[in-house]
């Protein structure tokens, strides 16, 4: 982990990757997450489901020591493959569409997200589909 740094690069890795499961998968997909569809959490040998916004330096420096990296390199190549299948299935009508609110809920009940980072469920919920395109799968990579 670099000093002065919440967060390593394993770690960017793998919140970039969980964040961009959710949202393209649960979100606008309405297809399950890859993490959870493909035994992902022990493929990674980690005990987290959520994507770690809010989580602390010292639970990040944990997930960041133990994570398999190779599999966590699998992992985001497999999001990133699943993310450009359901963008080209996507019809120029499904843009405009807004986040369905069952979906926001299936988020919270698979514990994708924490209570503690509630907020990025209410901003994807202020989301259109075209909205969730822009951020996470592209802009995302970009604050990390």
């Amino acid at each position: 982990m670099p000093r002065n740094c919440a967060h390593s690069i394993a770690w960017i890795i793998w919140h970039i990757a969980r964040i961009e499961d959710v949202t393209m998968n649960l979100l606008v997909a309405g297809t399950p997450q890859i993490f959870q569809r493909d035994n992902w959490r022990t493929r990674l040998k980690i005990s987290r489901r959520d994507t770690g916004n809010a989580m602390d330096a010292q639970d990040a420096a944990k997930l960041s020591a133990t994570i398999d990296l190779d599999a966590l390199r699998a992992y985001r190549v497999a999001v990133g493959h699943r993310t450009r299948q359901i963008v080209k299935r996507l019809k120029p009508e499904d843009l405009k569409r807004k986040v369905e609110p069952a979906r926001l809920q299936r988020v919270i009940a698979e514990g994708a997200v924490l209570e503690a980072a509630s907020g990025v469920i209410d901003y994807w919920g202020k989301r259109t589909i075209a909205g969730l395109l822009l951020m996470p799968p592209t802009r995302h990579n970009f604050l990390h």
